[in-house]
């Protein structure tokens, strides 16, 4: 799990407290508990992570993000492409598709985020939070397709961030859009074993490509780094996993499949992520 954030270092009675007091209270120099060093050098990680963001990265080179807002270091082309994507998408798409890219553009590389959002590099979650995220995506998904007819087809960890205070997402990094059925000009290399055969070999845009890519993200969120998902039959939910086995063509038949099986296996329940 990554670190708490900086702004819940402290209970609300403590509105006042800041980093430099936090710091003296708990520093070896003033505090003897045996573990004020280690909570020393925790506090100082989580203020860098605030004050300078950490460093990920993705398909254009790298970016910079303190959960609230996102710096792009690499390719200037390829992010502002990226960029132009997004907002082409979002000037056509519906208000409950444009919920997925709760962010504006700072500049011409940066975001500002809505909420405190995170990027799902590294992140291993519990099934009853894979759940849901995956919902949200198939969810994007369907509505991307449907809406404007295009697909993402670059739905890796660096580009789809958490929201965990509204159970959401945010969606960003569409530097591969492409029209469903045209030519797939670029995809992420770094995620190539993710995308299905048919797109490769024909290098036509899919919607079961985006499907297949979400799926990889619920593998690769259970524990599962390589996104197969095959070494996860064992230690859960079998159902769930032969779903992300399998393969779909259609991200609205796929939406619904998908909540059938949460709603006949696993209970509807909001359970707060501490993360």
């Amino acid at each position: 799990m990554r670190a708490p954030h900086f702004n819940a270092l402290h209970p609300p009675e403590d509105e006042d407290l800041n980093f430099r007091e936090i710091l003296k209270m708990i520093h070896p120099d003033k505090c003897k508990h045996p573990m004020a060093q280690e909570a020393t050098n925790h506090l100082l990680a989580i203020h860098r992570h605030f004050v300078h963001g950490s460093e990920f990265a993705d398909d254009a080179g790298g970016f910079l993000s303190n959960d609230y807002w996102v710096n792009y270091m690499g390719e200037p082309a390829i992010i502002d492409h990226g960029r132009k994507m997004q907002r082409e998408i979002a000037a056509r798409a519906p208000e409950h598709l444009r919920r997925y890219m709760p962010y504006t553009w700072d500049t011409t590389s940066s975001l500002l985020m809505e909420q405190r959002a995170i990027p799902l590099v590294n992140l291993t979650l519990p099934q009853e939070h894979v759940n849901w995220v995956l919902s949200r995506l198939l969810e994007f998904c369907m509505l991307l397709h449907r809406h404007t007819g295009r697909a993402h087809l670059g739905l890796t960890p660096a580009q789809v961030l958490l929201v965990p205070e509204t159970h959401g997402i945010a969606v960003a990094g569409f530097y591969h859009t492409a029209p469903l059925g045209g030519p797939v000009k670029t995809i992420s290399g770094a995620f190539r074993h993710w995308y299905p055969a048919t797109l490769l070999a024909d290098k036509k845009a899919t919607e079961n490509a985006d499907l297949e890519m979400v799926k990889r993200i619920g593998a690769y969120l259970l524990g599962d780094r390589s996104g197969l998902g095959t070494s996860l039959l064992k230690t859960h939910h079998r159902g769930f996993i032969e779903f992300l086995l399998s393969s779909d063509d259609d991200s609205l038949a796929c939406y619904e499949k998908y909540r059938a099986i949460l709603d006949q296996n696993f209970p509807s329940q909001f359970i707060h992520l501490n993360i």
